[in-house]
């Protein structure tokens, strides 16, 4: 094809392409098209009203609840230590068993112990006779001490007698001399009176004596009483001390009995008859014989994670279920502690939830679904979550007023991302924008259709 031929050919395409243009314009100026957010166009050129859906504002009761899993302890758990040393005698125990406060789970030997005992008791029978012997000193002390205030009483009243006499010879004696001296009487009358008072003098003399010696005997006599009292108090401190002695030894040996604490169950055996038990008394290397877990009340721990730690409360319900051990099974309980800290690593906090076993159906280990119910919005207006927009004024959704849309804010209060809970601004009932209200402006008209369930 030479250039004459080519130019030809490209004329007539594009006069073919002018022609197809000039019949497409018209039709697209007669045609109605969809504008933004499907706003609709007349014949003559103005906007219509914007289609939407809508919703109606309904109230419910919502719960704030979140899902994790959960593990059960025992109420109380113990490890039991022999406090005395000892050789295993019986152990009537394994692991498994259920036990009742009190109950022997296991006995020791000790027959050092048993020996001192009987040395002990020994020592008290010796100690209480001591006492016997020294309580019947002090009544022979006694006795004799009145014995003694007799001997003194004689004494004294002998020397009345001895002083009365010596009085009357001394008379006798001034009454001789003068009837002598006038010559009424011979002189050897004189002599005779004298001597006789000299005999009663020296009665008075080894009368006053016996007194003395009467009354020595008595203050020794009272020095007896108050040294055999002595010696009886000693004797009852030897009582006390014998008592004591034996009181520990056989306190001692009763720690040689292990019992159970409480009721619950025994998770751990770690000895068998024979074996020798170190005391745990002053011994860190001492080892524990069982381990009981008190299973009439069991303990749900679970770990909820910080960013729920807010709404967190104590007596918030939470069920417990979908447990391996107990399938189909559910459990029921209110939160009855937490620890109020975050594990440092885990950033979770540590909660627990009291659960009532008594038929023993949760065992410690048990493991299963927590939902736990950390907020409860009764008769809430809520909303799709569609619906609610934000921008820097705030929370707010697009409600339909005599075919427009009105601007209002809102503040919420619950969300799950299906839908939203409207703690103010909505009372229920009002018809809300579902969705696209960010192509919408205030005031705009639109035309809804109810997508309410």
């Amino acid at each position: 094809m030479n250039q004459s031929q080519r130019k030809s050919q490209r004329n007539r395409y594009l006069t073919a392409t002018f022609c197809l243009g000039m019949i497409a314009l018209p039709l697209a100026i007669n045609v109605g098209c969809d504008g933004p957010a499907g706003q609709q166009t007349t014949s003559s050129g103005q906007a219509g009203p914007t289609r939407v859906e809508s919703v109606t504002v309904t109230k419910q009761t919502l719960k704030q609840t979140i899902e994790m899993s959960g593990t059960i302890e025992g109420d109380e758990t113990v490890d039991l230590y022999a406090k005395v040393g000892g050789f295993l005698e019986e152990i009537t125990v394994d692991i498994g068993d259920r036990v009742e406060a009190g109950q022997i789970l296991a006995r020791l030997s000790i027959p050092e112990m048993e020996r001192d005992i009987a040395h002990q008791e020994a020592s008290v029978n010796s100690a209480q006779a001591m006492v016997q012997q020294t309580q019947a000193g002090i009544r022979q002390a006694e006795a004799q001490l009145v014995s003694g205030d007799a001997a003194v009483e004689e004494a004294r009243s002998q020397r009345s007698e001895k002083e009365a006499e010596h009085r009357l010879r001394q008379a006798e004696f001034e009454r001789t001399k003068q009837l002598v001296d006038s010559g009424s009487l011979l002189a050897k009358k004189l002599d005779e009176a004298k001597f006789n008072l000299e005999s009663a003098a020296a009665a008075l003399k080894s009368v006053d004596a016996r007194v003395r010696s009467a009354e020595a005997q008595l203050v020794a006599m009272q020095a007896d009483i108050e040294r055999a009292k002595l010696d009886s108090t000693g004797a009852e401190a030897g009582v006390a001390v014998a008592v004591s002695d034996l009181d520990r030894t056989t306190t001692m040996l009763e720690y040689a009995t292990i019992k159970s604490p409480f009721a619950g169950l025994i998770t751990k055996r770690m000895v068998d008859p024979g074996a020798f038990i170190q005391p745990a008394l002053r011994n860190s290397g001492a080892k524990p014989l069982l381990t009981v877990t008190g299973t009439s009340v069991v303990r749900l721990r679970l770990d909820l994670p910080m960013g729920e730690v807010q709404w967190l409360d104590r007596g918030d319900p939470a069920v417990f279920d979908r447990i391996n051990a107990l399938p189909g099974e559910t459990f029921e309980g209110t939160v009855t502690r937490y620890s109020s800290t975050l594990d440092p690593v885990s950033r979770t906090m540590r909660v627990e939830i009291d659960l009532p076993n008594s038929d023993g159906r949760l065992s410690p280990g048990y493991y299963g679904n927590v939902t736990l119910v950390l907020n409860e919005f009764e008769n809430v207006p809520t909303v799709p979550a569609s619906a609610v927009m934000t921008d820097p004024e705030g929370a707010f959704v697009y409600a339909v007023e005599d075919q427009k849309c009105r601007r209002q804010a809102v503040t919420t209060g619950y969300a799950d991302g299906s839908i939203v809970g409207i703690e103010s601004g909505l009372k229920g009932g009002e018809t809300v924008v579902r969705s696209g209200g960010g192509q919408l402006s205030d005031g705009q008209p639109v035309t809804t259709t109810d997508t309410s369930e």
